[in-house]
């Protein structure tokens, strides 16, 4: 139950079940993911590595749909306000050069440039005070 495969397999069907689309446009149901919140931090156990897998399921998932704009932006922000993945999982996915991972991983980077910049302004402000 804690292996990638399976974590992959679960992180993928909850983004799917998920994912809205009306004609070209491509949205996440934050309710789908709130209501499954219970389970995928029973696997995911606030365990970085766990939580990395589950973000490259999500970029396969992007991927595969051909990346649509700021639909991983969507999925990163619910995940990280519903406290499913850890900054630390989060910065671990963006400086990951794993060879197995780096399909579309140049346009899922540019795709959440702006949550990562937001993260790390968080971060700094939460230090000053």
């Amino acid at each position: 139950m804690s292996s990638p495969t399976f974590l992959r397999a679960l992180m993928t069907a909850v983004c799917k079940a998920a994912i809205t689309a009306d004609s070209s446009t491509f949205r996440v149901d934050t309710a789908v993911i709130k209501q499954r919140v219970p389970i995928l931090l029973k696997y995911l156990d606030s365990d970085t590595e766990k939580e990395l897998q589950a973000l490259y399921a999500l970029q396969a998932s992007i991927v595969k749909l051909d990346q649509p704009a700021n639909l991983l932006r969507m999925f990163f922000d619910c995940l990280y306000d519903e406290e499913v993945i850890s900054e630390d999982a989060f910065y671990k996915w963006e400086s990951s050069k794993d060879p197995a991972e780096q399909n579309g991983k140049g346009v899922a980077l540019k795709s959440v440039t702006a949550f990562f910049t937001w993260l790390r302004e968080a971060e700094e402000e939460s230090e000053d005070n």
